[in-house]
């Protein structure tokens, strides 16, 4: 057998999640390339561009102050350097309660085994958003 060659975006994208579902923090971490950048709509309290593990580390902790979050199993498609993740993901606000699901497509760049950007794109934002706001 030939040398099966670089893994491919989806390859380290299926890693990556394989580890986080093992509890591998650590390790996940390591699939990251140093300056790598993330970013989520501008319009959420976590929004925008965030570099490196402590940005996403204060994105994450920011996110944690407004939802607790559900993730189906993904679907990981390969795109060339791409690689696109697509789950189901319910919000639950920790302030009111109030639940939401939509889909989320995620654009993972990789270059050279290692995740150099990550692009998050929620089917309906404002769905999301309306889960901190009380009940009228």
């Amino acid at each position: 057998m030939g040398d099966p060659g670089p893994p491919t975006a989806a390859d380290v994208v299926r890693e990556l999640v394989h580890r986080f579902h093992a509890g591998d923090q650590q390790s996940a971490r390591r699939l990251y390339a140093p300056g790598f950048q993330i970013q989520q709509p501008s319009s959420f309290p976590h929004g925008g561009w965030h570099e490196g593990l402590e940005g996403m580390g204060e994105m994450a902790a920011t996110f944690a102050e407004h939802w607790d979050r559900e993730i189906d199993d993904p679907r990981i498609l390969d795109a060339g350097d791409t690689a696109v993740q697509i789950t189901t993901q319910t919000w639950t606000s920790k302030v009111t309660g109030r639940a939401a699901t939509v889909d989320v497509v995620e654009l993972f760049t990789v270059v050279d085994g290692c995740i150099t950007e990550i692009r998050v794109f929620q089917q309906d934002t404002h769905l999301l958003l309306e889960t901190l706001e009380p009940a009228r």
